[in-house]
Parts: structure tokens; sequence; C-alpha cells
């Protein structure tokens, strides 16, 4: 290295190696171990970069920011547009309290039983799902932390105004107490979103298919030998697919890219520059990752989504309300598509109108359409809420292991 940096000083004249050339391999081998390491150093000033902004960005979320006007104006028309369908919807069909105390009296407790118990699994995937990202980079955390930090992070998100933000932000905090560094804490959170939003397609994509079996069976047989193409090509891409990621994961260098271009760009956007950076960082970091992880975080996530659109079924059946599981799949997901607008923390009221309307418009009861969408938030939110500050409150008095 010091050879090197003698010959790039400038004005100054590099003196002739005599061993250098193909004649002594040793001083090419030198040569090239120091060009690695002087490489792997700029990539580590690079790395150690993107850090430091995210530690700035994501330590400091939930503090309040001045958002710009549109924001307020895509809520406010998101909040119009959800009142006055459900007004379109449930008008003259709000039951009465009596009538959904009523409800209650007759209702099936079996099924209340079990939907309590598939929302506890459904939040239990999810504490898995992050648990098993955390210990695919390096940082394995007791379940019994990952549980706290998940309901306590949860119980913020949903209680709180700018609530996502706040609960992203102890949760990052919460990783980098327990071992993680900025950017392994950053990629976490990153990923975990990400894997959740892949799942929940997924899902979706299964019930298109299941709800067109019945017209691919009947091309099969009318068209055997088509049929029969189709599944083979089908099966071809994915196993194509899986072959070509698997591959190319091996390929990538994990070392962060340089982004000279982006780095001019964010003299002007500080804060996009960041986050871009975290995602071309998380990219880089993602191919170190083994399949297995991958496999194991993304068949969590889908258990996590599964189970809650599990509860809200037996929330259903408990009022004897008479909808096949894949129309009470299909307002699951409209209600999910609404509870990605931050129009209320947590969704609260929203969600809940959202889908007492959709099970009236889907021929379901009032009363026992109203006891079922109550049954349901009260243990997908509400419940969640007080056990999560009962969480937060024991980590503040169990610091973790240590902080990179």
């Amino acid at each position: 290295m010091a050879a090197a940096g003698a010959q790039d000083r400038p004005g100054r004249r590099a003196r002739p190696d005599r061993g250098s050339g193909p004649e002594n391999p040793a001083a090419a081998t030198r040569t090239s171990a120091g060009a690695d390491a002087e490489v792997q150093a700029r990539a580590t000033l690079v790395e150690d970069e993107v850090e430091r902004e995210v530690e700035e960005e994501l330590g400091d979320a939930g503090r309040p920011h001045r958002r710009p006007w549109w924001q307020h104006a895509l809520r406010l028309a998101a909040l119009v547009v959800v009142a006055v369908v459900v007004v379109a919807v449930l008008r003259d069909k709000v039951p009465s309290p009596h009538e959904v105390l009523l409800a209650f009296r007759t209702a099936d407790w079996g099924w209340v039983v079990a939907a309590f118990v598939l929302q506890l699994a459904s939040i239990g995937m999810l504490i898995r799902q992050q648990r098993r990202l955390l210990r695919a980079f390096g940082v394995p955390v007791p379940l019994s932390r990952v549980f706290a930090i998940t309901y306590s992070s949860t119980a913020i998100s949903m209680s709180m105004p700018a609530g996502s933000a706040l609960g992203a932000g102890y949760s990052y905090r919460q990783y980098r107490k327990n071992g993680a560094s900025a950017a392994t804490a950053a990629a976490v959170l990153l990923l975990s979103g990400v894997l959740s939003l892949l799942a929940l397609i997924l899902l979706y994509l299964i019930g298109l298919g299941l709800s067109a079996s019945g017209r691919i069976a009947s091309l099969g047989g009318d068209n055997p030998v088509l049929a029969v193409v189709l599944g083979v090509l089908v099966v071809a891409v994915i196993v194509g697919a899986a072959v070509w990621l698997s591959r190319r994961s091996g390929r990538i260098d994990p070392r962060p890219p340089a982004t000279p271009r982006l780095d001019r760009w964010g003299v002007g956007h500080p804060r996009t520059a960041a986050v871009l950076r975290q995602v071309l960082l998380t990219g880089r970091r993602a191919a170190r990752v083994e399949p297995h992880d991958w496999r194991l975080a993304l068949l969590t996530s889908a258990l996590n989504w599964g189970l809650d659109l599990a509860c809200l079924w037996a929330s259903c059946l408990a009022f004897e309300i008479d909808l096949n599981l894949f129309r009470v799949a299909l307002i699951y997901l409209g209600v999910q598509v609404i509870r990605q607008i931050p129009i209320t923390p947590g969704g609260v009221g929203v969600i809940e109108a959202s889908l007492l309307a959709a099970l009236v418009a889907a021929g379901a009861a009032n009363a026992p359409a109203a006891a079922a969408v109550l049954v349901y938030r009260l243990f997908a939110a509400w419940m969640i809420i007080p056990i999560g500050f009962v969480m937060l409150a024991l980590l503040r008095r169990r610091p973790g292991r240590r902080e990179s």
C-alpha cells in the first residue's frame, strides 16, 4: 500500500520495480491484494456514509415535519371517498346497540375463541418473520424480545398520529440496541414490508387461481393438449426463474456501488437520496441472505396474512354470516388496500366502517355484520394496543445487549 501511495502522488515519478511483471508473481499478488483492499476500504466508506444518513432518517422518525400540501389533500380526498361509499351503502342499515347485543347473545362462542387463537397465531408469524430476517443478517435476537418489539411498534403505529413512522423508528432503535448496525436494522424493516406485500399479492393470485379453477378444468376437458402445454410452460417459467435467481444471487457483489449521479442529485434532495441509497444497500445486503431464510420469511409473511383472514372468517361464522371464504377474502383485500392510506391512526373508524359496509353489501344482516366486525377488530387491533404499551414499558426496564 505504501508503494501504491507513492505512485499516486502527483509530481513524483515512480521508480521502476525490478520484480514487477510476469517474472515476479509475488509482487503481482501483493499489487492485486492492495487494489482489493483499496476497493474494500472505499466500499466501507460508502457504507458508513449510508449508515450515517439512515441513522439521521430513521433515528429521528416520528418527529414532526412539515408535510407538503398535496399529502394533506390526498388524505382528505381519500377520507371523503370512503365516507361517501360507507354512507351510500349503510344508509338506513346501521343496527342499533340493542340489535348488536342480541347478536352477541346468540353467537357461537367456539368460533369467537377460534378467531382469538387465529389472530394470536397471525401476530406470531409476523414476529417469526422479523426474527428470521434479523438472524439472516447475523443478528440473533431472542424470540421474547422480538415479541416485545413487534407488539410495542404495532401499538405505536395503531394509536398515534404518524404512527407508521413512529413505529418504524421505534423498531429501528430497538434493533440497534440489540446488536444490529444502522444499515442492517433499516434493511430488516424495508425487507419485512416488501415480503409482506409480496405475500399479500401471492395470496390474492392464489385466490384468483382457485376462483378460476372451474374454467381451467373445463378447458382441460375440451382441449387436453393445450392444457398440458400451458401447464408445462408455467412450470418451466417458475423453475427457470428460481434457477436464474439462485445463480444471480451468488454473483451479486455485496459491496455498495459507487453512485456519483445520485451523490450530485442528493445535494438538492438529501432525504430522498438517503432513501435511495438505503434501497441500493439493502439490495446488496440481501444477496448475502441464504435461500432457505428467504423461503421461511416469505412463508411466515403469507401465514401472517392468511391467519388474519381466517380470523375475520371465523368472526363471520360466529354470527352465522353465510359468506364463502373467497368472498370474505375479496372483502379482506379491499380493506387492506384502504388500510395503507394513513387517514387515521391504525385505520381506526375507517376500517370498521369499510368492513361493515362491505359485509352488508355482500348480503350479511346488519346486526351480525356489526358484531363480526367488532370481534375481528377487537382481536386484530384494539387488544394489541394495551399489550403493546405494557411490552414497551418492559423494554424500557430491560435494555438490549449492545448497540453497534
